[in-house]
């Protein structure tokens, strides 16, 4: 498909292909290189797109008009998304509407106090109650895109907003679920969604979300890089022989997902009560292709974030990526982690995990009123560490190299909306392929490099499938192109 970008493009081709059961789930290579204050992303289609590593612009070519509807659009990522869409379109030709959707329109006043951009003909309040699927379809007839930020997710036995544009047909439906039980159930309306020609991505935020896409990037290149030192050393006669072993190498052995946000990442009660309700679910993780079951705030692991973030301490949480990137490329070995600063804040999630009985950590309404107690302290806290977050994903080739990918940003209330919004515009600018679907699914009908050039729009740092000495901290440089 031929889009416009509001990027330069120069086109090359690449011969490179998956094996037969990956290459449903191929995306293209990117990685983005500083240079000179500005950061270069280059695909393995050959194309280089510049842009300033300063920039928070998320612009579209979307043409026409189409209206999108925010369900949770008041709240702190709801908000955030509208006002990234928001400034992604004022610099397009489209003339869209976008609706928020929340309890109240005092809610709304707050929102458009804080984001006056979103003060405009084109920004509408319309009320919903998330419980009601009648009271939604109501607020979602005629939309083109629904998108659902109301969380919490953990909990949450049924995808009331899922079925509800099911029920109406809206062609395409985006949410930021983080819960892994939420997702299996949005999952589980595939073939309904196939039937009302809906188009849906469960777990498109920032991580879930970008994070998966970054995965799904990784896998790929490891094994392209495989194929390619195996096809070289099957020149030599010793490789020929052994031809069919090294071809059982070129599996991934193991992903890990490493997440770091300092304080609460500046995003507000809901947050904050999504981690709390973590603290109470079993983690799930896979060893050696076996499903292992964890405590939660458990298995404490130091992890280099590299520059401008260090060395952080990260604890394992239940989250969805975990088996839908188990199940999607069959990594036998799969985690995820999660830490914040202060320390203490991790130490009192663990204790949080060990102390409190499952049934308390599960009242989905006495967590919230405990977060939202909690605000002013965590704002004071907020207001010293920062907002910044890290994603890093690590991915060892079987019997090879480890590869690791880097995003970091230093402000996750804007980066959680420009993720959004580049899930949501590259739905409304791709192509049509009914069902649910995770974010790694998506290659055949998404622009995944556009959509990752547009959520790392301000990033400090992005980069793909890099050696890991050279996204450390403090690398040490020994001379003749050897580090530590």
């Amino acid at each position: 498909q031929n889009r416009t970008h509001s990027m330069s493009a120069t086109v090359t081709t690449s011969s490179f292909s998956l094996p037969p059961s990956l290459q449903r789930y191929q995306c293209n290579r990117c990685v983005f290189r500083d240079n000179d204050n500005r950061q270069q992303l280059v695909s393995s289609s050959g194309r280089r797109l510049q842009k300033s590593s300063v920039s928070t612009s998320v612009s579209s070519s979307l043409e026409g008009d189409k209206t999108i509807v925010i369900i949770g659009g008041t709240g702190r990522v709801g908000s955030s998304s509208a006002n990234a869409i928001q400034k992604a379109l004022s610099e397009s030709s489209s003339s869209s509407k976008i609706v928020l959707a929340s309890r109240n329109k005092e809610s709304f006043e707050e929102t458009v106090s804080r984001y006056p951009g979103l003060r405009s003909k084109t920004t509408t309040f319309r009320e919903v109650d998330v419980s009601d699927i009648q009271s939604i379809e109501s607020a979602i007839k005629g939309a083109d895109l629904v998108i659902n930020t109301a969380g919490p997710f953990q909990t949450v036995k049924t995808c009331n907003v899922l079925e509800a544009c099911i029920n109406v047909s809206v062609p395409n439906y985006l949410d930021v679920c983080d819960d892994g039980s939420y997702a299996k159930n949005a999952k589980s309306l595939d073939s309904k969604a196939k039937a009302s020609k809906v188009t849906a991505i469960t777990s498109g935020g920032i991580y879930p979300g970008v994070s998966n896409i970054m995965a799904a990037k990784a896998i790929e290149n490891q094994l392209r890089d495989a194929k390619i030192a195996r096809e070289r050393n099957d020149q030599d006669e010793a490789a020929e022989s052994s031809s069919s072993s090294q071809e059982e190498k070129d599996k991934i052995e193991y992903l890990l997902y490493n997440y770091f946000t300092a304080g609460s990442g500046g995003v507000g009660s809901t947050i904050l009560a999504t981690s709390f309700l973590l603290c109470g679910e079993e983690v799930t993780i896979y060893e050696n292709g076996n499903e292992v079951r964890m405590e939660a705030a458990s298995s404490r692991k130091v992890v280099d974030f590299g520059k401008g973030v260090g060395k952080r301490e990260i604890f394992l949480y239940n989250l969805p990526e975990v088996e839908s990137t188990h199940k999607i490329f069959n990594v036998p070995t799969i985690k995820a982690r999660f830490g914040t600063s202060p320390g203490i804040w991790n130490t009192a999630m663990v204790a949080m995990a060990r102390l409190l009985p499952s049934d308390v950590l599960k009242n989905k309404e006495l967590i919230q009123q405990v977060a939202s107690a909690l605000m002013p302290l965590v704002k004071l806290v907020d207001a010293a560490v920062g907002e910044k977050m890290s994603i890093k994903i690590d991915c060892k080739l079987k019997d090879g190299k480890i590869s690791t990918s880097l995003f970091t940003h230093n402000k996750l209330s804007e980066c959680v909306g420009q993720s959004v919004a580049a899930f949501a515009l590259a739905m409304l600018e791709g192509e049509s392929s009914y069902g649910v679907w995770y974010p790694e699914e998506t290659s055949t009908f998404l622009d995944q490099d556009l959509l990752l050039a547009r959520a790392s729009e301000g990033a400090s740092q992005f980069q793909l499938s890099q050696a890991p000495w050279k996204l450390e901290s403090q690398p040490i440089n020994l001379g003749f192109g050897i580090s530590l």
